[in-house]
């Protein structure tokens, strides 16, 4: 059967008399099913009032409780809730109380239970073990420096030249008394140390949160075997337990560590947003370390992934700068070998942002320009069935004169002067050498070069001269 507290209930806690802590009802239910709460939490709790052991008792009364249950017709759900066994009791439990009240009265509980009385004594057993401690008082007043107020700190001391005050969090409490009593020692230059019934940071309850957290996430407390410790090696020894920020494959995570230290070793500051704090571990130090870390090792990943894709890049457009003078090289002799290597070449290309015509020799591509600059590149004519030169550069002349620069450029680039002279008839095509140069010098629109496809011969060509790019003067 599933168990829930009451809805409707006065009573919220229950003291336990042994430890001086209050439980709610969740606490006290625990974890059983329904027949372990009515044997060993109901029935159980009533055989011990029968028998005179007053354990679990109203906190505003002290008077004796028991655990009663509403009755409700759905039985697979038993609302249990607190009640006093004085059925005729005056007591309203927390109803009318302030927080500061409820608090006054929590921490007066707190303070009378066995765990406490244990914590203290085991302190100043620590304390009085090393000599760098003097003047050690448990339960003393600490005047404010206002002379009207004062706390009471469970023990207080001198540490070297500074006053100290020790207070063992062994319960929950109202966030507003934890922070107040750091303004108050700080207020006073005091050193102040918060110390922990368990360190288990999975488990502590909120108002611990807010100690943990606040203090560069570490965790203190003493135990028989730190005071062992304190004893044998004359310095105060405490259990430490703190979050160190660890790397998981970019990712931070907070992993648990604990080892038991020296308050000498402890580091007493005020965090940037104003909160006293004491910690043995540097949480915030090692976690912008870990950042910066994590920063230069994503951007050196990013560096390595760059040049690795550049490499890449490098090694596939040589790749495809090859394909395309090989293509060149195949035209036009059987080309329905080849088509299909075109096609893949043309869609490489245009994942480079070179958009092509559908067809390899579509005159309104590239394709004359291209023919003139792989001629002049391999020093024979590719891309068509002309012989020599000479005739590439009459057929250019008479079809094609947007392509003239392209080929003279690169004819120069590639030193082809010697291959041009012999072969055809080269007197008269220095005529028509002659011819279009007059016409580039006037700006004769008519033998103007084509300048639309300069990306791709760019690409293709990275070692071509700068002046390709430009107008013939």
């Amino acid at each position: 059967m599933r168990l829930e507290p009451a809805h409707d209930r006065t009573y919220e806690h229950v003291l336990d008399r042994q430890t001086g802590t209050w439980l709610t009802l969740a606490d006290y239910i625990g974890q059983g099913d329904y027949g372990d709460v009515v044997e060993h939490k109901r029935v159980g709790l009533k055989l011990k009032l029968n028998n005179g052991e007053l354990r679990y008792v109203c906190p505003f009364c002290e008077e004796a409780m028991t655990l009663a249950s509403h009755p409700i017709r759905d039985k697979s759900v038993r609302r249990f809730y607190f009640k006093h066994q004085d059925q005729h009791s005056p007591c309203a439990g927390e109803q009318g109380l302030t927080e500061a009240a409820i608090c006054a009265k929590r921490f007066a509980h707190c303070k009378e239970g066995a765990a406490h009385k244990q914590v203290k004594a085991w302190l100043i057993e620590s304390l009085s073990a090393d000599p760098a401690f003097s003047q050690i008082d448990a339960e003393m007043r600490w005047k404010d420096i206002d002379g009207t107020s004062w706390r009471q700190p469970d023990v207080q001391c001198h540490w070297r030249s500074e006053r100290c005050a020790f207070e063992a969090q062994l319960s929950t409490t109202f966030l507003h008394v934890i922070t107040k009593r750091m303004q108050f020692y700080e207020r006073n230059k005091g050193r102040l140390l918060w110390l922990f019934c368990d360190l288990d940071p999975k488990a502590f309850a909120l108002s611990l949160d807010d100690i943990f957290f606040s203090n560069n996430r570490n965790a203190f407390r003493i135990s028989q075997e730190t005071v062992s410790r304190s004893v044998a090696s004359s310095r105060f020894a405490l259990e430490c337990v703190w979050y160190e920020p660890a790397d998981r494959n970019g990712r931070t995570v907070d992993q648990i560590q604990r080892q038991i230290i020296f308050f000498d070793q402890l580091t007493f500051d005020v965090s940037a947003t104003g909160v006293p704090r004491t910690f043995y571990f540097d949480y915030e130090g090692a976690l912008a370390t870990l950042k910066r870390k994590q920063r230069s090792d994503k951007e050196e990943a990013n560096r390595l992934h760059r040049e690795r894709q550049k490499q890449v890049s490098v090694t596939e457009d040589g790749d495809l700068r090859e394909e395309m003078e090989s293509l060149f090289t195949k035209f036009p002799s059987q080309w329905e070998k080849y088509e299909d290597r075109w096609i893949k070449v043309r869609a490489q290309l245009a994942r480079r942002g070179f958009h092509l015509p559908f067809r390899f020799y579509d005159s309104t591509g590239p394709f004359y320009l291209l023919m003139a600059a792989y001629s002049a590149k391999r020093g024979e004519v590719v891309g068509c069935k002309l012989k020599n030169f000479t005739a590439l550069a009459n057929s250019l002349f008479d079809q094609h004169k947007d392509a003239l620069w392209v080929f003279s450029v690169m004819m120069q680039h590639y030193n082809r002067a010697t291959e041009m002279l012999a072969q055809g008839n080269i007197a008269n095509w220095k005529t028509r050498r002659d011819e279009y140069k007059k016409a580039w010098k006037v700006g004769d629109p008519f033998y103007a070069p084509n300048h639309d496809f300069d990306d791709v011969l760019k690409f293709l060509f990275p070692d071509a001269p700068d002046r390709l790019w430009g107008d013939p003067v």
